[in-house]
């Protein structure tokens, strides 16, 4: 196991502390993560990257609360979510967590308005105007706020995925190759936005992707194999990931 942990000074976002996750029984016994101990920076863009089967999603998926770890512990915030049912599970998601998908997820009889709302009316809260308001004119969404989602391009759709995912101010977002049903353009305004949304609105984000160029625009890379972190880069360049990757056999 290799422990990567941030400073004491740094506040923890997430963190799995001895996390495994195994799938089947005996012989068939398959490690998707192994003894995975990490924390994630608050108020930063964390990407992950690793070869197909090597657990990064699986990981994205234990720290978000999407699946439970086989062993270990994992905490949002101060809050241990293993310990949790899953009706408190579910409303610390609700609450407390953003989701990003490569599937956009839009509901296809509401507005772009109505969907980036949805997680607040769910909850029973309205909106903050304002912190809304924020988010649209920073994702570009002003003139496209009346569309339903088949009247939008899928750059759009997927900004106003993100602008669903930050609407309520949650603690950390989690996203999972949100480039990967995009062009290259509307890719890098997604990314633009998440980096902003990091930047200038404090929020942090976790973000899977195979894309070096995704990945440059994270504060931090960490780098799965076989189930553990065996690496993270810091202020990655495309061009840094991609030779690292090529090390790993990507």
């Amino acid at each position: 196991m290799t422990t990567f942990a941030t400073p004491t000074t740094t506040s923890a976002a997430a963190r799995a502390t001895g996390v495994t996750k195994a799938y089947g029984t005996g012989d068939a016994r398959v490690l998707a993560l192994d003894d995975v101990t990490v924390t994630i920076e608050s108020g930063k863009f964390t990407a992950i990257m690793g070869p197909s089967g090597s657990g990064k999603s699986t990981l994205l998926h234990v720290l978000a609360g999407l699946d439970r770890p086989t062993e270990g512990k994992i905490h949002i915030g101060g809050a241990e979510i293993t310990t949790m049912n899953d009706r408190e599970l579910t409303l610390l998601r609700r609450d407390r967590i953003g989701f990003i998908f490569q599937a956009f997820n839009l509901l296809p009889t509401l507005t772009a308005a109505e969907n980036i709302a949805l997680p607040s009316r769910i909850a029973g809260r309205k909106p903050d105007p304002l912190w809304v308001q924020s988010i649209v004119e920073t994702v570009g969404l002003g003139a496209r706020l009346s569309h339903r989602p088949s009247e939008l391009s899928g750059g759009q759709q997927q900004r106003v995925a993100a602008a669903r995912a930050l609407a309520t101010k949650p603690d950390i977002v989690f996203a999972d190759e949100p480039t990967g049903a995009l062009d290259s353009r509307s890719g890098e305004e997604l990314l633009r936005f998440l980096q902003h949304a990091v930047r200038e609105m404090g929020q942090t984000v976790v973000m899977v992707t195979h894309d070096p160029e995704a990945a440059a625009h994270a504060d931090r890379v960490l780098f799965l194999s076989d189930g553990d972190i065996v690496d993270e880069m810091a202020s990655p360049t495309s061009d840094q990931v991609l030779d690292y990757m090529k090390k790993l056999g990507a």
